[in-house]
């Protein structure tokens, strides 16, 4: 009796370090490697993107709104005759420049204007 006794003990006490190995591979820290690999890696918290075709001057409040919200937001200002055009992103720079945002040009008339957490990865050269 006391041989199953101890082949019970024994077997328990096994039991319990194999949990405690798994226990530690749980907590294995990520390696200096890894850290390094993904530290340039930022996610934006509301990623979402507005496209925007404004008629008029007036409607660069309305975009300068949704970039101060933490939006990205493509403007379309074919539609604008090239003073309001001139104007309208004149504004539109101070305002992504305020808030440390970043822009630039998508193709003739289209901008992309994006707030400084939701990154920006990639130029559009100009092809002729």
């Amino acid at each position: 009796m006391s041989g199953i006794k101890n082949f019970l003990n024994n077997f328990i006490e096994d039991d319990d370090n194999e949990t405690e190995v798994s226990e530690n591979y749980e907590t294995e820290k990520t390696s200096e490697y890894e850290k390094a690999c993904n530290s340039d890696i930022r996610t934006a918290t509301n990623a979402k993107m507005i496209v925007k075709e404004p008629r008029s001057y007036d409607d660069a409040k309305e975009v300068a709104q949704y970039l101060l919200a933490g939006k990205a937001v493509i403007v379309n200002i074919h539609k604008l005759n090239e003073s309001s055009g001139t104007r309208l992103l004149d504004y539109l720079t101070g305002v992504t420049f305020a808030i440390k945002g970043s822009f630039q040009k998508v193709d003739n008339n289209v901008f992309l204007f994006a707030p400084n957490d939701m990154p920006v990865d990639g130029k559009v050269e100009a092809c002729e």
